[in-house]
């Protein structure tokens, strides 16, 4: 019982010290003792009430009634929308051919990056190695630049260009 009193003291003192202005200074001292009268005031202290909220209401000019044909139907809103009068300026991407490359390696790497490449890889990679470079795919420039990334990453890199259409 006296564990619990002392932190109650503590309590009443510490919200005495921030009543001072209403209390009086003399509230302040650590040991000072409080009216009954005063500590009751303090007991009852309470927060602020929220603000309310505010409501906004939503009216029509139909007339009322709701059971409609009073007035005027509701228009629906419909977005915007310019039309798609621009192709999508489509990119190569090419491999580049490369000394360090092995067959089996790059093959796999390039079905896996992408899979349109699946029929074709081998040929893809043996052109690359005869002629320098081999067309890939024909993408947008989005698809192409991650293709390229992609490519870059693998185990072995793989090393691809894109070119504009």
């Amino acid at each position: 019982a006296r564990s619990r009193a002392m932190p109650r003291r503590l309590l009443s003192v510490i919200m005495a010290a921030l009543c001072a202005s209403r209390i009086g200074v003399g509230a302040l001292r650590i040991g000072a003792a409080l009216p009954a009268a005063k500590m009751r005031a303090v007991a009852v202290m309470q927060l602020a009430p929220a603000p309310t909220k505010t409501r906004t209401f939503q009216t029509t000019d139909g007339g009322g009634g709701g059971k409609g044909g009073a007035g005027p139907a509701a228009v629906v809103a419909k977005p915007k929308r310019k039309a798609n009068t621009e192709e999508t300026p489509m990119w190569k991407v090419i491999l580049l051919g490369d000394e360090d490359y092995e067959e089996e390696p790059v093959c796999e790497a390039l079905v896996r990056v992408i899979p349109e490449v699946k029929a074709e890889a081998k040929q893809k990679y043996m052109e690359a190695q005869k002629t320098g470079k081999s067309l890939l795919v024909v993408v947008p420039f989005e698809h192409a630049e991650l293709y390229q990334e992609l490519l870059a990453r693998e185990d072995p890199m793989i090393f691809a260009d894109l070119e504009e259409e």
